[in-house]
């Protein structure tokens, strides 16, 4: 018969971990996805730029 009190030790900890685990990976996703976000946002703003570039450059002439 095991010990109840080791059973719900172990249990505590596997439980603690898989929140830890959960929290890490919701906060990674978070950080990774506003990574992202401003990348594509620069990205947005230079491609707007050098087609306005590109328009006032071919309409001068």
């Amino acid at each position: 018969m095991p010990d109840t009190g080791r059973v719900r030790n172990l249990g505590a900890t596997i439980v603690g971990w898989l929140l830890v685990a959960v929290l890490v990976y919701v906060l990674f996703g978070f950080l990774i996805g506003t990574i992202f976000w401003l990348l594509r946002t620069f990205l947005v703003f230079v491609v707007i730029g050098a087609l306005a570039w590109l328009y006032f450059r071919l309409k001068s002439d």
